[in-house]
């Protein structure tokens, strides 16, 4: 085993997921380079961007017009170094190079879903967990999509555990938890500067700290007002470097609507054209049943994933005026959710067999994936 640095080792397990987010990464920059900028990526871009002061943008997420501008800003400086033979090639940049800001995070959440599952599960809960995230259509559309979802996905995802992870270590000594305490406050300021409906998240995520830390409460409270002043600060960091204008940053309004009953079907997002979300339906199903019916299967490990999920789609789904793809916010947490029924179900008798199957329905679900992501390119051909 290669030790990289002292507490970090990479041995068969990361290599593994270092390969299978290799192919993520690969599927999503596939799909980046072969469709056109819409309207909207090119609003995301602008949004971003140095604007007069008169000017107003429709957009009203602060950090991911920050970060849709990074590629063009960062080319900009590169022509002004760059000789003069190559200046016109980096004059108009191609949609992949736009786009891999997106892609990058879409990795980086899958690394994050792949280290959580593992702590929690083992390497077969993560291995299942990133496999499901890695041959996810949905995932690697918004992964190689300028707009907010993936960044909002990978901000909720990291809060809700980050948060986690700090109650339980509220019963150590103050200079224990007061790092995770910072990263908390990170995690929920790009959080609410993706979107500022993200506050309904932190109280859920303060909901956990304090189930999981009842003798420590008023310690919960004083990590949560620290970390959510360090959010705040940061939220108006962006929305200072953001060209959003204030009046475009309206607060969203929760109403009851079908749409949120519809919602509540989001797993059925992950197969594009109805192609393979069955598949997914059918896993999730039978994960929902084991835990339903085996007690072993019943612990927070489990109970927080499959909550998280349902509860973060209902309360974006209560503010439709965000236009964003509110059914990819609770993939990640199904997946984690999945990757843990699985883990206990490995480890009984039938562990063999059910390896065989899971293993035949991620080939299946890589094959129909492609297949979906085709057809979702053949919609909207890149230029020639």
């Amino acid at each position: 085993m290669l030790q990289v640095l002292r507490d970090f080792r990479v041995g068969r397990p990361q290599i593994v997921a270092g390969v299978m987010l290799l192919a993520f990464a690969a599927q999503a920059l596939w799909v980046a380079a072969s469709r056109r900028l819409s309207d909207l990526e090119y609003e995301y871009i602008a949004s971003g961007m140095p604007h007069k002061a008169q000017a107003v943008s429709s957009i009203t997420s602060p950090f991911t017009g920050f970060v849709a501008a990074v590629p063009v800003r960062a080319l900009g400086l590169l022509r002004l170094i760059a000789p003069r033979s190559i200046q016109a090639a980096l004059a108009i940049p191609r949609p992949w190079l736009l786009r891999l800001p997106f892609v990058i995070f879409g990795v980086w959440l899958g690394g994050a879903l792949w280290w959580v599952a593992r702590r929690l599960f083992d390497d077969y809960g993560g291995y299942t967990a990133l496999a499901l995230y890695c041959t996810s259509p949905a995932l690697l559309m918004i992964s190689s999509n300028i707009g907010p979802e993936i960044i909002l996905a990978w901000s909720i995802f990291g809060l809700v555990y980050t948060a986690i992870g700090v109650a339980h270590t509220l019963y150590a000594p103050p200079k224990k938890w007061a790092p995770r305490t910072f990263i908390l406050g990170l995690s929920i300021g790009f959080a609410v500067s993706t979107v500022s409906w993200c506050w309904t998240v932190v109280l859920l995520s303060l909901v956990y700290m304090l189930y999981l830390a009842p003798e420590r409460r008023g310690r919960v409270l004083l990590v949560m007002l620290s970390a959510s002043a360090i959010g705040v600060a940061i939220w108006a960091v962006f929305f200072w470097l953001s060209a959003s204008s204030a009046a475009g940053q309206t607060f969203a309004k929760p109403h009851f609507s079908l749409a949120l009953l519809r919602n509540l079907a989001f797993v059925f997002a992950d197969g594009y054209l109805d192609i393979n979300s069955y598949l997914l339906v059918a896993i999730f199903i039978v994960a929902l049943t084991a835990y339903g019916s085996w007690a072993r299967c019943r612990y927070f490990g489990n109970t927080a994933p499959l909550l998280t999920a349902f509860a973060a789609v209902l309360l974006f789904s209560f503010v439709p005026t965000l236009y964003i793809w509110t059914a990819t916010l609770g993939l990640s947490f199904v997946f984690i959710f999945i990757g843990g029924i699985a883990a206990d179900l490995l480890e009984t008798s039938q562990g063999r067999w059910i390896a065989t199957i899971l293993g035949a329905a991620f080939l299946l679900r890589a094959v129909l994936g492609l297949i979906a992501l085709g057809h979702w390119i053949g919609q909207n051909p890149a230029l020639s």
